[in-house]
């Protein structure tokens, strides 16, 4: 059979590899460098050739290839694609990715390939990765906040009060829920038009968020419905912040006039569902409303 060597090209030599290669022995000492060290590298071979491999590598990387690559290549005699960072000959950080393998004399045979192009994908991929997780987010916040008021909507309100309503019923925390509705709202769309009855809902949704703590749930529940949920809030502590509430909505003016609302509470028992208290909350609005609107009124079975 004919040796396959005969086809090597006679003019082939290390110095024609697109990488960087060198040969160092058993104690690290640099045997031979091809001519990518200094024609892309900027070193001066005669400065490598006789000296330790550790001259090229930076501080970090001398301690990677002290505690973990040469241990690894006597047991292995080969390793593949080890990240690096050298210095070239002005000095400048660079990182390559390694290939070794260790022949029956112990001698090491060494490729460099720069590893800038692969790096920088990877920052690429860290960036496109950081901006899918910020659309995420945003589309999560879209899909959970009522884009006019700024508020939580209706969907959320109703996720979040699951986890808290079983938290805090569970260690005989009060509960309160307030069910809001503006005072003839429809009149406002209908003599001052839709860009003012906006207005008064982003403006009530600014008074609301001023009026409640950071642990209270506060939502836009629907049109001219809001809905608050207050933990740690007794029945006379939720009149209270009703009544806070109707005064300072009171300064939300239409045509010189005082906006108002109507307010019902109902306190959460934790053999009801959320559903339920609601329900008790929208009939005790009700009764607000039937009494003359601009007033709080508690649910009662009564």
């Amino acid at each position: 059979m004919k040796n396959n060597l005969t086809n090597i090209d006679p003019c082939f030599t290390l110095d024609n590899l697109p990488c960087g290669a060198l040969v160092t022995d058993a104690e690290h000492v640099i045997l031979n460098v091809n001519a990518y060290f200094a024609n892309e590298l900027y070193w001066d071979i005669n400065l490598l050739i006789g000296h330790k491999v550790e001259i090229i590598l930076t501080k970090a990387s001398k301690v990677f290839y002290q505690s973990y690559l040469m241990p690894m290549l006597l047991h292995e005699k080969n390793c593949e694609e080890i990240q690096l960072s050298i210095v070239n000959g002005n000095g400048k950080r660079i990182p390559i990715t390694v290939n070794a393998k260790v022949d029956a004399n112990k001698k090491i045979y060494w490729s460099f390939f720069t590893a800038s192009n692969r790096n920088k994908l990877y920052d690429e991929l860290i960036q496109a990765r950081e901006k899918l997780e910020l659309q995420t987010k945003e589309l999560k916040e879209l899909a959970s906040i009522d884009e006019l008021t700024g508020l939580l909507n209706r969907r959320e309100i109703k996720s979040r009060s699951t986890f808290v309503l079983s938290q805090l019923t569970s260690d005989q925390h009060p509960i309160s829920i307030l069910m809001i509705d503006i005072d003839f709202f429809k009149s406002i769309n209908d003599n001052y038009g839709h860009t003012e009855g906006d207005r008064v809902l982003k403006e009530l949704g600014r008074v609301l968020m001023n009026c409640g703590r950071k642990r209270d749930l506060i939502s836009r529940y629907g049109g001219e419905e809001f809905l608050i949920l207050l933990p740690d809030t007794d029945l006379e502590q939720a009149v209270i912040f009703a009544n806070r509430l109707h005064n300072s909505v009171s300064t939300i003016l239409i045509d010189g006039k005082p906006l108002t609302i109507s307010v019902g509470i109902s306190l959460f028992d934790e053999e009801m569902s959320f559903e339920e208290a609601v329900n008790e909350a929208d009939t005790a609005l009700y009764k607000a409303k039937d009494l003359g609107r601009n007033r709080t009124e508690v649910f009662s079975l009564a």
